[in-house]
């Protein structure tokens, strides 16, 4: 057991706020659809949604309106079907790969300002939202106020080079070789996932376990981890369980489900009673103190001396947002106040 990174002469918590997202977050941000209107599916609709259900008429297999889970995890196993597997994989990039941002703030930009660099923001969406956000919103408060993104699942935005051992945005090149970056390959629901077989995924994992082992707050948004997901859940259950702040840390749950169904599902990650359950984004931590979670609930755990709340002002055009933000950016760069509010 020990206390996380908390300078008490600055009131800063160097220790991490780790946030996974799962296509819940993604459905929370875009009930009605992208910039365009396009639908975000889901595991039990992806196949209307994308209309793809030609595809299996095609090949001659029944398609029952089963979740996409278990119908490619199926398709996948029996080594039957690998054309129309291949053709599915096209039609879901394709239709990923073409959606984008509002102008307006999203919530991929809320998550994306309200966390610092020594913060980490991991995905297991495919869509290139979280990737969209970070790029917008890194032009305006700068490359090195910016959290970690990692993408666990990979992402139609991001490529990379193998060689290299270097990642970037997908339609980029290079820097060490100049040559166009490899779109990553998108990671499917089958319950046999290997992340230590393609090393870019490899590589995200293992980012994302340095953060988890060293975590004071980690938020989970939108993701149930399923069936198909039992790995993941290990590879994060066994790095949490060596984090030697636990006892102290807090973790953090945005889910509609009920509070009891929520609790259950990551009652093996809970110390004690230091969790939190919220059916909206901006009830949370990182809402209700951007950029100062870790912060300010060491400061009203540990030191008894709660912060007064500061939360995002709704309503903002992104560049309004952008610049409230700067303000904590800017205050960053000094001592950040007693009260947890910007100057």
């Amino acid at each position: 057991m020990a206390l996380p990174a908390l300078d008490v002469s600055e009131n800063k918590n160097n220790s991490p706020h780790v946030v996974i997202l799962g296509a819940g977050a993604s459905f929370a941000a875009f009930p009605n659809g992208d910039k365009n209107g396009r639908k975000l599916p889901l595991m039990y609709n992806l196949v209307e949604v994308l209309g793809i259900g030609y595809l299996f008429e095609k090949h001659g297999v029944k398609y029952d309106g089963d979740n996409f889970e278990a119908v490619y995890d199926q398709l996948s196993k029996s080594g039957q079907h690998e054309e129309l597997v291949q053709e599915i994989e096209t039609a879901v990039e394709e239709y990923f790969r073409d959606m984008e941002l509002p102008d307006e703030p999203t919530i991929y930009d809320y998550l994306i300002l309200s966390h610092r660099p020594k913060d980490i923001i991991a995905t297991f969406n495919w869509d290139p939202f979280l990737a969209q956000a970070y790029q917008r919103n890194m032009r305006a408060v700068g490359f090195e106020n910016m959290p970690r993104i990692v993408f666990l699942h990979g992402s139609v935005s991001i490529g990379a080079c193998m060689p290299c051992k270097t990642k970037g945005w997908v339609y980029n090149r290079c820097d060490s070789c100049g040559k166009q970056f490899t779109p990553s390959k998108l990671l499917y629901p089958v319950s046999d996932k290997n992340y230590s077989a393609a090393p870019l995924l490899f590589g995200e994992w293992d980012e994302l376990q340095r953060h988890v082992k060293h975590a004071y707050f980690v938020t989970v948004f939108g993701y149930s981890a399923p069936v198909t997901d039992a790995e993941a859940r290990k590879l994060l259950l066994d790095v949490w369980q060596e984090n030697q702040v636990k006892d102290f840390a807090l973790i953090e749950v945005i889910d509609i489900k009920s509070s009891e169904e929520v609790k259950a599902s990551w009652a093996d990650f809970i110390v004690r009673e230091n969790y939190a359950i919220y059916n909206d984004f901006f009830n949370s931590y990182a809402a209700v103190h951007p950029r100062r979670s870790c912060d300010a609930y060491a400061m009203a755990t540990l030191q008894q001396s709660p912060w007064q709340d500061n939360p995002f002002v709704k309503g903002q055009t992104l560049k309004e947002l952008q610049e409230w933000t700067l303000n904590l950016v800017e205050e960053e760069q000094g001592v950040l106040s007693s009260k947890g509010v910007t100057k």
